[in-house]
C-alpha cells in the first residue's frame, strides 16, 4: 500500500525546516518503507531512530531524498495534513439515528463521509462500531495496541444491536470488546438510547455486560438519540421527553446503586437531566470527565467553574459593555444562572439569545449544530445599534476552520453583514474564558 503524507506545517527551528522541507510537500517513504498507513507507522519509524531518509514529492511533482541526522528522541518537526495517509474506512451500517443520514441534500461532500475507522478513533476520539475490521486491521491492532479507542456499542443484546445498526453481523459486539480487553487495549463506550428499543431492561443488561469488561472498559456514556427534520427515508424513532428521560435516569441510577464499582464508570449526558428538569449530578460524580465531547458533564464543569470565579467578579466595568451571547435551547438552560450574575456588574449587560435551529429542525437544540444562517435569521431583525459584540462558542464552528460554520457561512462574513464583531469562546467548557472575554473586551465607542 503506497503512502502519501502531505505536510501541513513545519515546526520552526526543527530538522525539517533546516533541510528545506515545505508545507505542501508529500512524504512518500521513510527509510525505504512506502507501506506506512498513518501516524502510528510514522511514529514507529521516527521514534528512537538516529537517521531518517525521507523520500519527498514536491508540489511541482519533482521528487527528492532528504537525509536527517537526529537524536533518538528528537522530533523531525513535521505536522501532517491528516493523521491518515490512506483513505478513511467508511461505515457499513445503516443506523436510523445516524446524523449523516439525517442531513438535507446539497451539503458539502465532506459532511457525508460516514467514517468508521479505528485509526481516527485513536487519533481524534471518534466513535467506531468495530463491524468493518479486516483481517489486516485485526493484525495491526494486535501488533500496535492503539488506545484508548471509542466504541459505539448502543446495546450488547445481539438482536437489538443488529436491529439498530441494520447489520446482521453487528450482534457480536461483546466478543469484539472482549478481544480488545484481551489485548489490554483500553476503550470508552457510547450508548445512543432510542426510546422503546434499547432502553428498559435491555439498557440494564448492556450496562451489566460492559461492567464485566472493566478496567479496560474505561467509561460508558449514555446519550439520547438526536433526530432532525430530514428523516423521510429512515425508520421511525421516538424523541425523548421529560418522562422518558427521567425513566432512563432512574434506571441508570438504580443500576449504579446496585453496582457501586460503576459509580465512576457510567455517565448520563447532560441532555437527559435538562430534558427531565432534574438537577445535574455533583462535580465529583463525573470523576475525571472522560466523556466531555459526548456532552457528559459539560454543564456541571461550566457551572462549577463559574461559581469558583463568582466571588472575584468586579462591581463595575471601566467601560460600558453590551453583548449578545448566542446558544441553543439546551445551552440557554445551562447558561441562565451564569448570565444573571454578570448582569449585576455595573456597566455590563449580557443578552442571551436562544437560536432556533430552522436548518436541522426544532428538535435539534444543541449549540454545536447551530448554523450561520440560523444566527443571521436570529440577529438580522434585532436592533443591534447599542451592542458591542456577539459571543459564540467554538462548538458551532468547524474543528479545522475557526471561521466557518457547518453550512459554510463564515464568522467574518456574518460580522460584516450584521456590522458587529463576533467573539469566539475557544473552550466552551471554560467559565474562566467566558468571564475573561466579557471583562477584558474593549468595545469601540458607539455612535451617539
Amino acid at each position: 500500500m503506497s503512502m502519501s503524507a502531505e505536510i501541513a506545517q513545519i515546526v520552526p527551528e526543527s530538522l525539517a525546516e533546516a533541510v528545506g522541507l515545505q508545507p505542501g510537500d508529500c512524504v512518500l517513504a521513510i527509510n525505504g518503507s512506502d507501506a506506512l498507513e498513518d501516524m502510528l507507522d510514522y511514529q514507529f519509524e521516527v521514534t528512537d531512530a538516529d537517521t531518517l531518509e525521507l523520500h519527498v514529492r514536491h508540489a511541482d511533482g519533482t521528487e527528492e531524498i532528504y537525509e536527517l541526522e537526529k537524536e533518538p528522541d528528537e522530533d523531525p518537526g513535521l505536522i501532517f495534513k491528516s493523521p491518515l495517509f490512506t483513505p478513511i474506512r467508511t461505515c457499513n451500517n445503516a443506523c436510523p439515528f445516524c446524523f449523516i443520514d439525517q442531513q438535507p441534500p446539497g451539503l458539502r461532500p465532506s459532511l457525508a463521509i460516514k467514517d468508521d475507522d479505528y485509526r481516527l478513533s485513536y487519533f481524534n476520539n471518534t466513535y467506531i462500531t468495530l463491524t468493518n475490521l479486516t483481517a489486516r486491521d485485526r493484525e495491526r491492532i494486535t501488533r500496535l495496541r492503539p488506545g484508548p479507542l471509542y466504541v459505539s456499542v448502543h446495546s450488547t443484546v445481539p438482536e437489538i444491536r443488529r436491529q439498530l445498526l441494520k447489520n446482521p453481523k453487528a450482534g457480536n459486539i461483546l466478543d469484539e470488546l472482549r478481544w480488545l480487553k484481551s489485548l489490554d487495549i483500553p476503550f470508552h463506550c457510547q450508548l445512543v438510547i432510542c426510546p422503546g428499543i434499547n432502553d428498559g431492561e435491555a439498557l440494564s443488561q448492556t450496562l451489566g455486560d460492559l461492567a464485566t469488561l472493566m478496567p479496560e472498559a474505561l467509561s460508558v456514556a449514555v446519550v439520547p438519540v438526536g433526530l432532525t427534520q430530514y428523516r423521510e427515508a429512515l425508520s421511525p424513532l421516538q424523541a425523548f421527553h421529560a418522562e422518558s428521560a427521567k425513566a432512563v435516569i432512574e434506571r441508570v441510577d438504580a443500576f449504579k446503586a446496585g453496582h457501586p464499582d460503576t459509580k465512576e464508570f457510567i455517565f448520563l449526558s447532560d441532555e437527559f437531566y435538562l430534558k427531565a428538569g432534574l438537577p445535574l449530578p455533583a462535580y465529583d460524580d463525573y470523576a475525571d470527565f472522560p466523556q466531555l465531547e459526548d456532552g457528559v458533564g459539560t454543564a456541571r464543569m461550566l457551572l462549577s467553574g463559574f461559581y469558583e470565579l463568582e466571588a472575584d467578579l468586579p462591581e463595575k466595568l471601566p467601560c460600558p459593555t453590551r453583548v449578545f451571547l448566542l446558544t441553543g435551547r439546551l445551552g440557554a438552560m445551562i447558561l441562565q444562572p451564569i448570565v444573571q450574575r454578570p448582569n449585576v456588574i455595573q456597566g455590563l449587560y449580557v443578552d442571551m439569545l436562544t437560536v432556533q435551529n430552522s436548518f436541522w429542525g426544532d428538535a435539534v437544540d444543541v449549540a454545536g449544530l447551530i448554523m450561520g444562517q440560523d444566527i443571521l435569521a436570529t440577529l438580522k431583525d434585532i436592533d443591534r445599534t447599542c451592542y458591542h459584540a456577539v459571543l459564540i462558542p467554538s462548538v458551532m464552528l468547524k474543528k479545522d476552520d475557526a471561521d466557518q460554520f457547518l453550512d459554510d457561512a463564515r464568522v467574518s462574513d456574518l460580522a460584516h453583514t450584521l456590522d458587529i464583531p463576533f467573539l469566539v469562546i475557544d473552550d466552551p467548557y471554560s467559565a474562566e474564558e467566558l468571564v475573561d472575554t466579557l471583562l477584558s473586551f474593549q468595545p469601540e465607542a458607539l455612535p451617539a
